[in-house]
Parts: C-alpha cells; structure tokens; sequence
C-alpha cells in the first residue's frame, strides 16, 4: 500500500491518497474547514455508475470511525459521481483525534481486489491548514444580569470550531469554584451550519421543580449570587488554530422568570413611506437572540421582504432595514408563537408550570403577525 501526502494551502484544503494494493485504484482524502471528501479514482466502471440513480450510489462507498464502535453510526454524508471520481462528500469535518475507514463496494472494483479486506482503507484526518487564529465574537444574552432558570447561551466564534471540544473547554465558575454539572451534554453538539455558533444548554433536570436532578444537586446558578462563563483558549478551530485567547462572561442572577412573553406589549416604530428607514419592535423583556434572527416581514400580499436584521438593546430591540423602499401599504412583522425568553417561556407556554398552578392560555396560531403602515 503506497502513502502520499501534500498539503493544498491555495486551495484550503489538505489531501492524502493511499493505493488499493497494487491496483489501478486510488483514493484521496481531501480535508477542508467545513468537510471532508473520500475521492476514489481509476474505476473502470464509471460509466455504469454513471447511469445509476442517486439513491443506489449511497451504499456504495460507506466510512466508519475505526475502530468500529457498536454504538456508533456511519459517517454523515452523501456519495455522488464528480468527473471521473466516485466521492463521497461529509456533512461535518473530520476530527484529527481518530482514525476513518473508508468502506468500497468490491462490486465496483471490477476485480481489481480479490477480497473484502483489500477494499477498505484506513485514514487519518489530514493537518489542515491552520489560517489565522480564531475568537469569541459574542456571547449571548448579552445581559450582565440573568434569570435563575436561564435555559441556553449562544457563543459565537469568528471562525469555524472544531467538534467534539465544547463541554471540556467551557466552565461555569462561581468565583473560583466551578459548578460541577451545570450543562446538558449532548453526544451531538449543537451547532449551526458554518459551525461559528455553539449552542450551550442548561441541564433543564437542574432548572425544572420536582425533577430528580434538580433535588439531587440543586440549582445550577442561584439567586444573588455572581457566576462567570469561561471558555479555553485551548480550544481548537476547524484549521486546528487554538483561540486567540480565553474569553470570560461574568453575570448576577436574579429571581426566576416564569412567565411567558406578551405579544401584546410589544411596541413597534412605524418607518416613513418611500424611505430605507427601519421599523423598530420593541419587546417586553430580552428573547432568544437565535429565534430573533428569524423574524420576518412580509408584504400585505404575505410576500417576504428582503432586508438587513439588526437585534440590540440587550435583546429587547429587534430592528429591520428594507433593501427597498417601503411602499405607502400594510406590513407585518411576523414572529413565531416558539419564540422564547431567557428561560424558555415562549409566547405557546410558559417553560413549566406546577400541577396546582393555572395554565396561561395559549395562542391557537402558530405565528403572531404585528402589523405596520408605512405612511
């Protein structure tokens, strides 16, 4: 088996390739900031695989951690034909802390093996490269004082992070102590799509009353006492470069929010007609920063208006700058009765409620539109 490595720096990407014993076949493995690709070249068949629907391609080339771990699924992605390479493209970027086994069907080989355990191959995740170094952007809610049943906290980074790291680099202190067990860990972290926002969640077992783990240890964070978020420098982006430095959010907590927002007490500011002028909502308390980016505001016709969204004040102010003109006509702003606050009271239901205390009625829509008249 032959081994090559080369390292693509105008490309952004890193490549290895390895040689299926002494056949024409080959496979690259390419590593980029967002993905991975698995490229298998020389087949003589593709052709044939070309003429193959999308959904037979799928079981073609399969890729597993190794060693293969029961508990664990198959690599996330997708396989399809490029040129002349039969890849197969993964949904997230390959973690350089274990090994991959790349998994080829010997029906598309055409012979070129003579056995199963000759068409597999074993690959480490390729050094990428490392690019400048990264940092926190924002930390959300941006308060520095917070309910006791504080629910999430959105970090947001300048460049794509590495997974796997999140719960090991984030701590929750109380001046030098830490809170052992504060987080809800999750096997799949929770991420958005560049993987620049790491959403950390509470454990609710710790928030909700008459829950085991709440009896058990207790209250994360507590009423009148000083807390701080603290996150590693150690941790890693997508181009392995470690963060610029640590970076702290310090914060107070104050009594409990058990109640729901009220769509009703929001105020909006009207924009002039024939002017980019931004209409204003201004909320009733801070909301889930993440659910305010996806706001909208449609036409009178319910057509969406394009246009740059602006969240300030703390997160109590939600603000829209139209690419256009507003017309001399109806708009609304659109919110979804999911929308949250800090505690996960949204306008559909309050995050708890107790057996003996009443249930705040609930919106029969699934959207609450806030109307607005450009005049």
């Amino acid at each position: 088996m032959s081994f090559t490595f080369a390292e693509d720096t105008a490309g952004g990407s890193s490549v290895a390739r390895q040689q299926l014993g002494d056949s024409p076949v080959h496979v690259e493995l390419r590593c980029g900031a967002g993905s991975a690709m698995f490229a298998v070249q020389g087949l003589s068949c593709m052709d044939k695989l070309a003429k193959l629907p999308e959904s037979e391609l799928q079981s073609l080339v399969q890729v597993h951690v190794h060693p293969a771990l029961t508990e664990l699924p198959s690599v996330l992605g997708s396989v399809s034909i490029l040129e002349d390479e039969l890849v197969f493209i993964t949904r997230f970027p390959l973690s350089e802390r274990v090994q991959y086994r790349i998994d080829i069907d010997p029906t598309v080989l055409g012979g070129a093996v003579d056995s199963l355990s000759k068409s597999r191959l074993l690959f480490s995740a390729v050094k990428k490269p490392r690019g400048e170094a990264p940092g926190v952007v924002c930390i959300y809610p941006t308060m520095d004082v917070l309910p006791e049943n504080i629910l999430k906290f959105y970090i947001h980074f300048s460049a794509p992070m590495n997974r796997g790291e999140a719960y090991s680099r984030i701590h929750l202190m109380q001046g030098k102590t830490e809170i052992q067990s504060p987080f809800l860990e999750l096997d799949e972290e929770l991420w958005d799509a560049e993987q620049k926002r790491f959403t950390l969640l509470i454990h609710p077992g710790r928030i909700k009353r008459g829950v085991k783990p709440r009896e058990d240890s207790g209250l994360p964070m507590t009423q009148g006492n000083r807390y701080s978020l603290h996150i590693d420098a150690d941790w890693t982006s997508a181009n392995n470069r470690c963060l610029s430095s640590s970076a702290t959010k310090t914060f107070s907590i104050a009594v409990a929010d058990e109640r729901q927002p009220v769509a009703a007490n929001w105020i909006v500011t009207t924009p002039k007609a024939n002017t980019k002028q931004a209409v204003q909502l201004k909320l009733d308390e801070p909301l889930d920063h993440a659910m305010l980016e996806r706001v909208t505001v449609v036409s009178k016709e319910g057509k969406p208006i394009l246009g740059d969204t602006s969240i300030l004040e703390h997160e109590t102010l939600w603000t829209f700058t139209p690419l256009e003109p507003w017309l001399s006509e109806g708009y609304s702003i659109v919110v979804s009765t999911r929308i949250e606050d800090l505690a996960g009271n949204s306008l559909a239901r309050a995050f708890e409620t107790m057996p003996d205390e009443p249930i705040d009625s609930k919106p029969n829509d699934s959207e609450v539109a806030v109307a607005f008249n450009p005049q």
